[in-house]
Order: structure tokens, then sequence, then C-alpha cells
């Protein structure tokens, strides 16, 4: 398990948190924890594309279905994160 996460979620993992930890340098996000917000930009597109297909074998969202849950995640995070929407 640990060589799957290595080798697989980990180098996205971290590619996801350093861009946040940008977006916080910039200002542009706000982000108390990088950490935490990778996980929850990617699990919520690991959970309808990664997963289901992982453990079901008829699942098989197109393209379009794939890049709608990709947007949402990330006007969630812009709603959550954007340093224009936070109020401190």
């Amino acid at each position: 398990m640990r060589a799957h996460f290595e080798r697989g979620k980990m180098p996205y993992f971290d590619s996801v948190r350093r861009y946040l930890d940008t977006e916080n340098a910039l200002g542009t996000a706000k982000l108390d924890d990088t950490e935490l917000a990778a996980t929850q930009f990617l699990g919520m597109i690991s959970n309808y594309v990664f997963w289901p297909r992982m453990l079901l074998m008829n699942w098989s969202p197109d393209d379009a279905s794939m890049a709608h849950v990709v947007d949402e995640a990330v006007l969630m995070m812009e709603a959550r994160y954007g340093a224009a929407n936070t109020t401190n």
C-alpha cells in the first residue's frame, strides 16, 4: 500500500498542494492547511472518477461527465478558499 500511495496518489497530491501553497503565498487563496485543501479537492474528484472505476466493472463516465466533476471541484475550492470569498 505504501508503494501504491507513494507512486500513485502522492505525486498528484504533492502537485496540488504545491499549487495551493503558491496561490496562498500570492494572496489569491486563503488557506490555513494546504494538505487538507488538497485532500478535499482530490477527494471530490476521485470519489466520482477513480474509486468507482476501480471497484465497479461497468462504471465508465464519459469525458464530459468527468470534466464536469473537475469543474465543480474547482468551483467549490474557489468558493471556499478564494481570497475574494473570505471574511478574514
